[in-house]
Protein backbone atom coordinates (compact mmCIF):
# COMPACT_ATOMS: atom_id res chain seq x y z
CA UNK A 1 0.00 0.00 0.00
CA UNK A 2 1.41 3.11 -0.89
CA UNK A 3 0.79 6.28 1.08
CA UNK A 4 1.71 8.84 -2.24
CA UNK A 5 -0.54 7.04 -4.19
CA UNK A 6 -3.21 7.70 -1.45
CA UNK A 7 -2.60 10.50 -1.31
CA UNK A 8 -2.50 11.62 -4.89
CA UNK A 9 -6.22 10.06 -5.37
CA UNK A 10 -6.79 12.43 -1.91
CA UNK A 11 -5.76 15.51 -3.93
CA UNK A 12 -6.57 15.20 -6.67
CA UNK A 13 -10.68 15.12 -5.88
CA UNK A 14 -9.66 17.87 -3.17
CA UNK A 15 -8.71 19.90 -6.38
CA UNK A 16 -11.89 19.31 -7.73
CA UNK A 17 -14.10 20.25 -4.58
CA UNK A 18 -12.40 23.90 -4.71
CA UNK A 19 -13.27 24.28 -8.17
CA UNK A 20 -17.09 22.10 -8.97
CA UNK A 21 -20.07 23.54 -8.15
CA UNK A 22 -21.83 20.55 -8.20
CA UNK A 23 -19.66 18.94 -4.95
CA UNK A 24 -20.15 22.13 -3.36
CA UNK A 25 -23.87 22.13 -3.70
CA UNK A 26 -23.50 18.07 -2.46
CA UNK A 27 -21.36 18.54 0.49
CA UNK A 28 -22.96 22.76 1.88
CA UNK A 29 -26.53 23.29 -0.36
CA UNK A 30 -28.55 20.16 0.04
CA UNK A 31 -27.94 19.36 3.64
CA UNK A 32 -28.56 22.66 4.72
CA UNK A 33 -31.78 23.11 2.48
CA UNK A 34 -32.99 19.32 4.98
CA UNK A 35 -32.38 21.19 8.08
CA UNK A 36 -33.94 24.37 7.45
CA UNK A 37 -37.07 22.68 5.57
CA UNK A 38 -37.19 20.01 8.45
CA UNK A 39 -36.79 22.45 11.17
CA UNK A 40 -39.19 24.24 9.83
CA UNK A 41 -41.90 21.79 9.12
CA UNK A 42 -41.38 19.96 12.79
CA UNK A 43 -41.94 23.19 14.48
CA UNK A 44 -45.12 24.06 12.34
CA UNK A 45 -47.11 20.35 13.40
CA UNK A 46 -45.40 19.60 16.97
CA UNK A 47 -46.74 23.37 17.61
CA UNK A 48 -49.85 21.92 17.58
CA UNK A 49 -49.70 19.63 20.14
CA UNK A 50 -46.69 21.30 22.18
CA UNK A 51 -44.39 18.36 22.51
CA UNK A 52 -41.39 20.32 20.01
CA UNK A 53 -38.14 19.85 21.93
CA UNK A 54 -39.06 16.35 22.02
CA UNK A 55 -39.76 15.64 18.38
CA UNK A 56 -37.14 18.53 17.28
CA UNK A 57 -34.61 16.42 19.05
CA UNK A 58 -35.74 12.92 17.35
CA UNK A 59 -35.77 14.13 13.56
CA UNK A 60 -32.88 16.65 13.71
CA UNK A 61 -30.55 14.04 15.30
CA UNK A 62 -31.99 11.51 12.93
CA UNK A 63 -31.22 14.14 9.72
CA UNK A 64 -27.84 15.33 10.51
CA UNK A 65 -26.82 11.46 11.53
CA UNK A 66 -28.26 10.18 8.01
CA UNK A 67 -26.33 13.06 6.06
CA UNK A 68 -23.23 10.90 7.11
CA UNK A 69 -24.69 7.81 5.69
CA UNK A 70 -25.52 8.99 2.87
CA UNK A 71 -22.29 11.54 2.15
CA UNK A 72 -19.75 8.42 3.17
CA UNK A 73 -21.72 6.11 0.40
CA UNK A 74 -21.58 8.83 -2.12
CA UNK A 75 -18.25 9.95 -1.71
CA UNK A 76 -16.86 6.21 -2.06
CA UNK A 77 -19.12 5.81 -5.37
CA UNK A 78 -19.25 9.25 -7.04
CA UNK A 79 -15.00 9.11 -7.51
CA UNK A 80 -14.86 6.76 -9.66
CA UNK A 81 -17.80 8.20 -11.67
CA UNK A 82 -15.49 11.44 -11.89
CA UNK A 83 -12.94 9.11 -13.26
CA UNK A 84 -15.15 7.79 -16.02
CA UNK A 85 -16.64 10.92 -16.53
CA UNK A 86 -13.34 13.27 -16.91
CA UNK A 87 -12.07 9.99 -19.35
CA UNK A 88 -9.70 9.61 -16.86
CA UNK A 89 -10.61 6.13 -15.36
CA UNK A 90 -7.58 4.25 -17.71
CA UNK A 91 -5.00 6.32 -16.77
CA UNK A 92 -5.89 5.79 -13.41
CA UNK A 93 -5.69 2.00 -13.36
CA UNK A 94 -3.06 1.71 -16.08
CA UNK A 95 -0.75 4.03 -13.57
CA UNK A 96 0.86 1.56 -10.12
CA UNK A 97 -2.17 2.56 -8.43
CA UNK A 98 -4.21 -0.28 -6.65
CA UNK A 99 -8.13 -1.00 -6.29
CA UNK A 100 -7.49 -0.70 -3.22
CA UNK A 101 -5.53 2.45 -3.21
CA UNK A 102 -8.12 4.02 -5.16
CA UNK A 103 -11.05 2.75 -2.45
CA UNK A 104 -8.66 4.43 0.96
CA UNK A 105 -8.10 7.42 -0.80
CA UNK A 106 -11.89 7.75 -1.41
CA UNK A 107 -12.86 6.46 2.27
CA UNK A 108 -10.10 9.23 3.33
CA UNK A 109 -11.75 12.22 1.33
CA UNK A 110 -14.95 11.42 2.45
CA UNK A 111 -14.29 11.64 6.31
CA UNK A 112 -13.43 15.08 5.48
CA UNK A 113 -16.41 16.12 3.48
CA UNK A 114 -18.24 14.46 5.86
CA UNK A 115 -16.78 16.83 8.52
CA UNK A 116 -17.72 19.44 6.59
CA UNK A 117 -21.04 19.02 5.94
CA UNK A 118 -22.07 18.23 9.59
CA UNK A 119 -19.50 21.42 10.30
CA UNK A 120 -22.69 23.32 8.64
CA UNK A 121 -25.49 21.42 9.37
CA UNK A 122 -24.99 21.37 13.04
CA UNK A 123 -23.85 24.80 13.74
CA UNK A 124 -27.14 25.78 11.83
CA UNK A 125 -29.56 23.52 14.09
CA UNK A 126 -28.43 24.82 16.82
CA UNK A 127 -28.48 28.68 15.66
CA UNK A 128 -31.87 28.19 14.35
CA UNK A 129 -33.53 25.47 16.76
CA UNK A 130 -31.13 25.39 20.12
CA UNK A 131 -30.42 21.42 19.13
CA UNK A 132 -26.92 20.36 20.19
CA UNK A 133 -26.05 16.41 18.40
CA UNK A 134 -23.06 16.65 21.27
CA UNK A 135 -26.29 16.06 23.68
CA UNK A 136 -25.92 11.99 22.58
CA UNK A 137 -22.65 12.27 25.00
CA UNK A 138 -20.07 9.49 24.23
CA UNK A 139 -23.01 7.29 22.15
CA UNK A 140 -22.17 9.70 19.73
CA UNK A 141 -18.98 8.38 18.46
CA UNK A 142 -19.61 4.43 18.25
CA UNK A 143 -23.16 5.75 16.31
CA UNK A 144 -20.87 7.73 13.40
CA UNK A 145 -18.80 4.66 13.23
CA UNK A 146 -21.26 2.32 12.44
CA UNK A 147 -23.19 4.89 10.09
CA UNK A 148 -20.01 5.55 8.22
CA UNK A 149 -18.80 1.33 8.24
CA UNK A 150 -22.43 0.39 6.66
CA UNK A 151 -22.18 3.29 3.83
CA UNK A 152 -18.56 2.30 3.10
CA UNK A 153 -20.21 -1.25 2.70
CA UNK A 154 -22.77 0.14 0.39
CA UNK A 155 -20.25 2.69 -1.48
CA UNK A 156 -17.64 -0.37 -2.05
CA UNK A 157 -20.52 -2.38 -3.52
CA UNK A 158 -21.88 -0.12 -6.36
CA UNK A 159 -17.89 0.95 -7.56
CA UNK A 160 -17.78 -2.87 -7.71
CA UNK A 161 -20.87 -2.86 -10.01
CA UNK A 162 -20.41 0.19 -11.50
CA UNK A 163 -16.67 -1.49 -12.51
CA UNK A 164 -18.14 -4.45 -13.71
CA UNK A 165 -21.65 -3.95 -15.57
CA UNK A 166 -20.51 -0.10 -16.95
CA UNK A 167 -22.18 3.48 -17.01
CA UNK A 168 -25.88 2.00 -17.31
CA UNK A 169 -26.32 1.54 -13.79
CA UNK A 170 -24.51 4.26 -12.77
CA UNK A 171 -27.80 5.93 -11.48
CA UNK A 172 -26.95 3.12 -7.97
CA UNK A 173 -24.70 5.91 -6.80
CA UNK A 174 -27.32 7.90 -5.84
CA UNK A 175 -30.23 5.35 -5.42
CA UNK A 176 -29.53 2.10 -3.88
CA UNK A 177 -28.82 4.11 -0.54
CA UNK A 178 -32.56 5.53 -0.48
CA UNK A 179 -33.40 1.83 -0.27
CA UNK A 180 -32.49 1.63 3.14
CA UNK A 181 -33.97 4.83 4.23
CA UNK A 182 -37.52 3.22 5.04
CA UNK A 183 -35.86 0.63 7.34
CA UNK A 184 -33.40 2.40 8.56
CA UNK A 185 -35.96 4.15 10.73
CA UNK A 186 -34.64 7.55 10.82
CA UNK A 187 -37.49 9.54 11.42
CA UNK A 188 -39.93 6.85 13.27
CA UNK A 189 -39.75 3.85 16.02
CA UNK A 190 -38.83 0.36 14.40
CA UNK A 191 -42.15 -0.93 15.51
CA UNK A 192 -43.98 1.57 13.67
CA UNK A 193 -43.07 -0.73 10.38
CA UNK A 194 -45.43 -3.84 9.50
CA UNK A 195 -44.34 -6.97 11.01
CA UNK A 196 -42.29 -8.29 8.11
CA UNK A 197 -40.51 -5.21 7.87
CA UNK A 198 -39.46 -5.43 11.30
CA UNK A 199 -37.67 -8.33 10.92
CA UNK A 200 -35.71 -7.21 7.54
CA UNK A 201 -34.82 -4.10 9.67
CA UNK A 202 -33.27 -5.89 12.67
CA UNK A 203 -30.56 -6.89 10.13
CA UNK A 204 -29.66 -3.51 9.21
CA UNK A 205 -26.78 -1.38 11.05
CA UNK A 206 -28.91 1.51 10.57
CA UNK A 207 -31.79 0.92 12.13
CA UNK A 208 -29.71 0.28 15.56
CA UNK A 209 -28.07 3.38 15.36
CA UNK A 210 -31.65 5.21 15.43
CA UNK A 211 -33.36 3.34 17.33
CA UNK A 212 -30.33 3.50 19.89
CA UNK A 213 -30.10 7.20 19.51
CA UNK A 214 -34.03 7.56 21.02
CA UNK A 215 -33.05 5.49 23.82
CA UNK A 216 -30.27 7.61 24.50
CA UNK A 217 -32.74 10.86 23.75
CA UNK A 218 -36.01 9.39 25.54
CA UNK A 219 -34.43 7.16 28.36
CA UNK A 220 -30.89 8.46 28.88
CA UNK A 221 -29.63 5.25 29.14
CA UNK A 222 -26.65 3.68 27.03
CA UNK A 223 -27.80 1.10 24.03
CA UNK A 224 -25.13 -1.75 24.28
CA UNK A 225 -27.60 -4.18 22.62
CA UNK A 226 -28.35 -2.07 19.25
CA UNK A 227 -24.33 -0.78 18.90
CA UNK A 228 -23.25 -4.59 19.33
CA UNK A 229 -26.09 -5.57 16.79
CA UNK A 230 -24.90 -2.61 14.45
CA UNK A 231 -20.67 -3.72 14.97
CA UNK A 232 -21.39 -7.00 14.46
CA UNK A 233 -23.50 -6.54 11.23
CA UNK A 234 -21.11 -4.14 9.58
CA UNK A 235 -18.83 -6.51 9.99
CA UNK A 236 -20.04 -8.87 8.33
CA UNK A 237 -21.21 -6.52 5.34
CA UNK A 238 -18.08 -4.79 4.88
CA UNK A 239 -16.27 -8.13 4.72
CA UNK A 240 -18.61 -9.04 2.23
CA UNK A 241 -18.52 -5.89 0.54
CA UNK A 242 -14.98 -5.89 0.09
CA UNK A 243 -15.10 -9.66 -1.15
CA UNK A 244 -17.44 -8.97 -3.60
CA UNK A 245 -15.91 -5.47 -5.07
CA UNK A 246 -12.46 -7.76 -5.55
CA UNK A 247 -14.21 -10.47 -7.76
CA UNK A 248 -16.26 -8.05 -9.69
CA UNK A 249 -13.05 -5.85 -10.51
CA UNK A 250 -10.92 -8.34 -11.28
CA UNK A 251 -14.08 -9.92 -14.07
CA UNK A 252 -13.99 -6.19 -15.57
CA UNK A 253 -10.03 -6.57 -15.71
CA UNK A 254 -10.54 -10.30 -17.42
CA UNK A 255 -13.30 -9.27 -19.85
CA UNK A 256 -12.21 -5.91 -20.63
CA UNK A 257 -15.55 -4.02 -19.12
CA UNK A 258 -12.84 -1.67 -17.18
CA UNK A 259 -11.50 -0.11 -20.58
CA UNK A 260 -14.85 -0.03 -21.80
CA UNK A 261 -16.47 2.13 -18.63
CA UNK A 262 -15.92 5.46 -20.11
CA UNK A 263 -18.09 5.00 -22.97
Amino acid sequence: MNRLHIKGVILEHLYHLRHSIEDLTDTFFWPTMDVIIWGFMTTYFVGLSGTLPTVITFLLGGLILWNVVWRAQQDVSIALLRGAWNRNIINLFSSPLTPWEFIIGTIILGFIKIFLTLGVVVTLAWFLWSYNIFDLGFALIPFFVNLILFAWSIGIIVTGLIVRFGMRIQSLAWSLILIFHPLSCVFYPLDTLPSFLQKVAWYLPTAHVFEGMRQVLAEGSFPYSHLIWAGGLNIIYLSCASILFYFLFEKARESGALARLPE
